[in-house]
């Protein structure tokens, strides 16, 4: 009996050892998992929008920092105005082949009718407004884009010729 308990308890040590071992060897440095980087009605949207786009050697960037492509002017106050679009992104850059941004695309659900979501979308229209660069707003309606890239396709060549 003695002797089938010690062997009880060797195997029981050995089973916390290998477990405590796995948790030292398999912890990872950070507390961060990969996510995919667009949402499902995104990435519906994308699929239709790199047809049109590969149609006209359009390339394009998803979910770019606003930081990204603004430069604040005013030195002043920097920090203040780079407060507003270091964390913001916008949905997508349509380019030419050289990386020229020809335009950016908000897709807008139901989510954009809070009013803080519309204080943000304000802000985003004013800012591409004041670059020179039109932003356009798709509505999210049962996932038929076609009609509305057509529309912004024929807006934004006669903006770029």
């Amino acid at each position: 009996m003695n002797k089938l308990l010690g062997i009880v308890a060797i195997i029981l040590v050995i089973v916390i050892l290998i477990y405590i071992a796995t948790k030292f060897i398999t912890k990872k440095k950070y507390p961060y998992e990969k996510r995919m980087l667009l949402t499902k009605t995104e990435y519906a949207f994308y699929k239709i929008l790199k047809i049109e786009c590969d149609r006209r050697d359009y390339l394009i960037c998803p979910k770019v920092r606003m930081e990204d492509f603004l430069y604040v002017n005013c030195e002043r106050e920097k920090a203040k105005y780079r407060g507003y679009i270091k964390s913001r992104h916008i949905d997508f850059i349509i380019c030419d082949s050289e990386l020229y941004m020809l335009c950016g695309i908000e897709l807008d659900d139901p989510s954009h009718d809070s009013k803080e979501a519309q204080k943000i979308d304000k802000f985003k229209d004013d800012v591409f407004e004041t670059i020179g660069v039109p932003l356009y707003r798709i509505k999210v309606v049962d996932g038929n884009y076609k009609e509305q890239l057509n529309k912004m396709f024929r807006n934004l060549k006669r903006n770029t010729y």
